[in-house]
This record gives C-alpha cells, structure tokens and sequence, in this order.
C-alpha cells in the first residue's frame, strides 16, 4: 500500500515537472495569473501600494512595463476569466473617437463583445469614456466610467 502510494505522489510530480517545463510563459514579478483562454494569458498587479489606484492611462502603462497589454475580453470565456479577479478592474475599451462606440487602444477596432450592466452605457455621458470591470453582489458586469477614476487593472499576453 506505501508502495502504491509513493508510486501515484512520483508520477504526480513528474507529471508536474513535464508541465512546468514545457511552459515558456513566465509571469512577470509583481502580477497575479488569473488564467488562460482562448490564446491569452490574464494576469492582474499583485495588490499592493499604488496597485488599485491607477487611471486607465496608468493602467495602460503598468501592463505594458511588464510587457503585457491592458486585457481586451472579446469573449464569455475570456470574461469568465475576469470575474475571478472579483473587483473594480479597468479592461480595454474606450470611446474618444466617437461617443458611446468603443473601440479597443490594442487594435484601434471597435469593440464587437460587450457585457455591460443594466442601463449601460450611459449614453451621451461625454465623460464616461472607459470601461471598467465590476463584480458586486455575485454579478459581474461592465461599466462605462470616467477614465481619471482609480482601480486596479486586468492585463494580458496573447501566447502562440
């Protein structure tokens, strides 16, 4: 019975030794993996001073100096992934060229998914012009805010 028992703990290992080898994404010092779908890995700033209190152009910035980009979520799977993080969270969307059409600051296309809340968004609010990612009370959703408002930020890496 010992026996078996070392035999199922050295495959185990062995399996996750294979796993963790055969993986060249590293998640950059400083951020929290929250998963991977669809091609993409999201990962959030590690909570932290400063990490929650960040503009959406702040928010921009931190991905990209770790060299990640500010989460584009194009998907229910990609947006079920988000709602792990549970908080007030900028993604990527925004709507300065035309008001009320978001598009995406990675592609500078329009954004074709959405999941906003109820009323949403607002509709001729001219500064309301981010999108923050918002899970309250079980329900996660997005709202159209301004974009000097200070959360913390969903970023990604897009993997072969």
């Amino acid at each position: 019975m010992a026996k078996v028992g070392i035999s199922i703990i050295i495959c185990t290992l062995c399996s996750l030794a294979i796993a963790v080898v055969a993986s060249p994404i590293q998640i950059h010092a400083g951020f929290e993996f929250l998963g991977t779908v669809e091609g993409k890995i999201f990962v959030r700033p590690i909570l932290g001073p400063g990490s929650d209190n960040l503009t959406y152009q702040d928010a921009i910035a931190t991905c990209a100096s770790a060299g990640y980009r500010i989460a584009t979520l194009e998907s229910q799977a990609q947006n079920d992934i988000a709602e792990q993080n549970l908080r007030w969270s900028w993604i990527d969307g925004i709507d300065l060229q035309t008001p009320d059409v978001f598009f995406s600051v990675n592609t500078g296309k329009n954004l074709t998914y959405f999941n906003w809340g109820r009323n949403r968004p607002v509709i001729g609010k001219d500064d309301r012009n981010c999108i923050r990612f918002s899970c309250a009370g079980g329900v996660c959703e997005w709202l159209d805010v301004k974009c000097t408002d200070k959360y913390t930020v969903i970023c990604q890496l897009l993997v072969q």
